[in-house]
């Protein structure tokens, strides 16, 4: 019986205290706050109007939702959460009802007039009209708005598709100079982001994030890094794929017979494929001269060979017309040197059918005589020249392949070194006259409208 009532009254007294939050007691706060207060939103809520206001962003990013390599723009959908104190929206949660906290729409309030800096776009607020801000009765103000972001991101594509990139998300309060709104991070670490709600991207991936927090004398700002790495699987299988096995037909040129007919419209046919994925690669990229994509300049190298090929194939396919005309003894002697037999295999066979004349005295000879001279025509010489042709064509094509693949496995060592060192220094950059006392980022507090005990993202 004893323990029936003691629940009963603690139910009879919660029920109290929600009835007491009734809504003429936010009409009251309201009236208190913005009517008879006289509320101002154009002014900044501090009694000293000769010190900054200390505001503490934090970026949630949610995802990313392209990175253009022609236009070298990051499109992101993140939440900037940013909070300050409001010395002229305080109340005693007792006079209220106990409302510890409200909402307020946006445009009602003071805020910071925080904007992307590096914005592609034209400047723009952030926030809509329909969003509130969130209201302790300490001061504390906390605002969340929800944006889409396009900032510039300037791209090195050496490495495609194996790169990394790193692009920036930098916010400033745009008419207000650091003496009138500091910028502060409410980050206690270097992590920089926070990607809780965080939706991959098919093509990138985040390994890295810091934040940096940059003052001068006049401004000051928080810029959010991250460093990308591009998943190289889709263009390895649509791009490089391609390419390779074009190249490896460029060098197969060599072993079409010239009195077949096709050598030439085959070596223009591969000349024109790699024409065509060099439009397709080059429009893909940014029109700027600083870097160019290590693939580029592979493509552009085997597109050179295949037009040296065709040119080949059209000066061999000129001189295998040439017939039983005399090949240059330079040439025959080179292809003696290199004992290159095969080349010479239809001229043997002729030699060795030989028959060897009977002499007068009726004795005939054991074996036939040999001819120290061996007749080469310019089929001969053009079959030799094929052969060499191929064997230093696919040794070009090797030596290119694994340099390449040796310049961007490199690039990836350099960056996980990068990211070790970075993880065990400071991400916050501070000039020497601005304010490094520590106190501003220090978000601690016992919990009555305290800054990271009220954020809920």
């Amino acid at each position: 019986m004893t323990s029936s009532l003691i629940v009963l009254f603690v139910f009879i007294g919660h029920a109290s205290h929600v009835v007491t939050q009734s809504g003429n007691d936010a009409k009251r706060l309201h009236q208190q706050l913005f009517v008879s207060d006289t509320y101002n939103k154009r002014i900044r809520p501090i009694d000293n109007q000769s010190s900054a206001i200390d505001v503490y962003a934090n970026l949630h990013l949610l995802s990313i939702n392209e990175l253009s390599e022609t236009d070298e723009v990051l499109t992101t959908t993140a939440v900037l959460s940013m909070s300050w104190n409001d010395t002229f929206l305080k109340w005693d949660p007792n006079t209220f009802g106990g409302i510890k906290f409200y909402y307020w729409p946006q445009n009602e309030v003071w805020k910071p007039d925080i904007a992307l800096q590096n914005s592609y776009l034209d400047y723009k607020g952030l926030g809509d009209k329909t969003l509130n801000v969130m209201n302790i009765h300490t001061g504390a103000m906390y605002w969340n708005p929800f944006q889409v972001f396009k900032s510039t991101c300037s791209l090195d594509i050496f490495y495609f598709p194996f790169d990394y990139q790193t692009c920036y998300l930098r916010f400033q309060a745009w008419s207000y100079s650091r003496r009138q709104v500091n910028m502060e991070s409410g980050y206690h670490d270097s992590q920089g982001f926070n990607l809780k709600y965080y939706e991959t991207n098919s093509a990138w991936d985040i390994v890295n994030t810091s934040w940096h927090v940059y003052r001068d004398k006049q401004d000051a700002a928080i810029s959010f890094k991250m460093t990308l790495k591009r998943k190289p699987m889709y263009f390895m299988m649509s791009v490089l794929l391609p390419i390779c096995m074009l190249s490896i037909l460029n060098v197969c040129v060599f072993m079409i017979p010239v009195n077949s007919g096709e050598k030439a419209s085959y070596a223009v046919t591969v000349f024109l494929s790699f024409a065509v994925f060099l439009t397709i690669v080059s429009d893909n990229f940014p029109q700027n001269s600083e870097s160019t994509p290590l693939i580029t300049d592979f493509l552009v190298m085997q597109t050179t060979v295949s037009a040296l090929t065709t040119m080949l194939a059209l000066i061999f396919s000129r001189l295998e017309s040439f017939g039983d005309a005399n090949v240059p003894s330079q040439l025959v002697k080179l292809m003696k040197r290199m004992s290159c037999l095969p080349c010479l295999s239809r001229a043997r066979k002729t030699k060795d059918n030989m028959i060897e004349p009977i002499e007068d005295s009726g004795n005939a000879s054991d074996t036939p005589k040999k001819d120290p001279s061996v007749k080469v025509d310019w089929t001969d010489a053009v079959n030799f020249l094929d052969f060499v042709c191929f064997v230093l064509f696919s040794i070009l094509f090797i030596l290119s392949i694994l340099v390449c693949f040796a310049l961007a496995t490199s690039k990836s060592k350099v960056y996980n070194e990068e990211f070790n060192y970075e993880s065990n220094g400071m991400y916050e950059q501070i000039d020497n006259n601005g304010r490094d006392d520590g106190a501003s980022t220090d978000q601690s507090g016992d919990g009555d409208g305290n800054i990271s005990n009220y954020y809920y993202w």
